[in-house]
């Protein structure tokens, strides 16, 4: 039985927690490392304490805790809840910690995004957050879409490849969150779509890569040679659409996999986690995961709230739809 909008929007945003605690204690290890010390990854590892996220579910928290205050995407307000939410111990990476450094201390989030790096980051921090505004606003127009993406990732992603990766990720969302949940997913026909949308020639290969490998019934070897699972948005998003799109039916095997993928491992499964969570709800992951995810301040039942309440955004944005 299909589940209803609400339990989509709970699932994507505790998939995205569950597969970035899960890969947390893996990250920046290879896909032959990871096999060589654990097999496989199915629980959390004792990584800054099991079960605990990192910046990406932060970031995720803290964009959607914004599109539920402001009832739309002001940029100026999600810079301001990523920094009321930032802690650097959650492994945010330098450039991020920067800017929200600055940020707080009262930088204008216009001007940010290009603090480092002259054409910004092309990193995959901006799409590893987007879920919400994919859940949200990812049913309508995708020029408006990239727009609202741009909006809510500007403070920290101006280059376009971070923007075309995050627009793709948050469409990919939502495709999944509007898919009927009683058949396979068209993978195909998902990948040639997410195509339309891109901007940027590095993704949009990635894409077709992706759909080759999944008609081709390639191995996840295969994937991360053609894949990629770097930092860079155009590899990260590719493969955890892969991931997503190839186990997807089983949202426990999904986000073992795109741990087990190797390199951004949080990233890559915090992302496929959304996907797949965004497709089954909340309800198909494992009961453990559940248990054992942190529970404390901005810990698992807030981030169940803050789903349900984006869930009644989203009704209020569609006219009750």
């Amino acid at each position: 039985m299909a589940c209803d909008r609400e339990e989509r929007f709970v699932g994507a945003m505790l998939g995205t927690a569950y597969g970035d605690a899960l890969g947390a204690g893996v990250e920046g290890m290879s896909r032959a490392e990871i096999r060589g010390r654990f097999g496989e990854v199915r629980d959390f590892l004792p990584h800054r304490g099991a079960g605990r996220y990192t910046d990406d579910t932060q970031m995720t928290l803290a964009l959607a805790l914004s599109l539920i205050r402001v009832g739309d995407v002001d940029g100026a307000d999600c810079a301001r809840r990523y920094e009321e939410l930032f802690e650097p111990e959650r492994g945010y990476g330098r450039s991020a910690a920067a800017v929200l450094e600055a940020l707080r201390g009262g930088a204008d989030y216009r001007r940010t995004g290009t603090m480092l790096f002259a054409a910004g980051s092309f990193g995959n921090g901006a799409a590893m957050r987007i879920a919400p505004v994919g859940l949200v606003f990812g049913s309508g127009d995708p020029d408006k879409l990239r727009a609202k993406v741009f909006e809510a990732v500007r403070c920290t992603h101006v280059h376009p490849e971070a923007v075309d990766g995050a627009t793709i990720q948050a469409l990919a969302v939502s495709l999944m969150a509007r898919s009927d949940g009683r058949t396979p997913v068209d993978s195909a026909g998902m990948l040639q779509r997410l195509r339309k949308v891109c901007r940027t020639e590095a993704l949009h290969r990635k894409l077709r890569d992706a759909e080759d490998l999944l008609a081709d019934r390639a191995s996840d070897d295969e994937a991360v040679r053609v894949l990629g699972t770097g930092v860079a948005s155009a590899e990260s998003v590719s493969a955890a659409i892969f991931a997503a799109l190839r186990y997807g039916a089983d949202p426990e095997e999904a986000l073992v996999r795109a741990v087990g993928l190797g390199g951004d491992t949080d990233t890559i499964a915090a992302m496929t986690g959304a996907l797949t969570g965004a497709l089954h709800g909340g309800d198909h992951f494992p009961r453990r995961w559940f248990d054992t995810l942190e529970n404390g301040r901005h810990g698992r039942d807030e981030i169940i709230l803050a789903a349900r309440r984006l869930a009644l955004v989203a009704e209020a944005m569609m006219g009750g739809r």
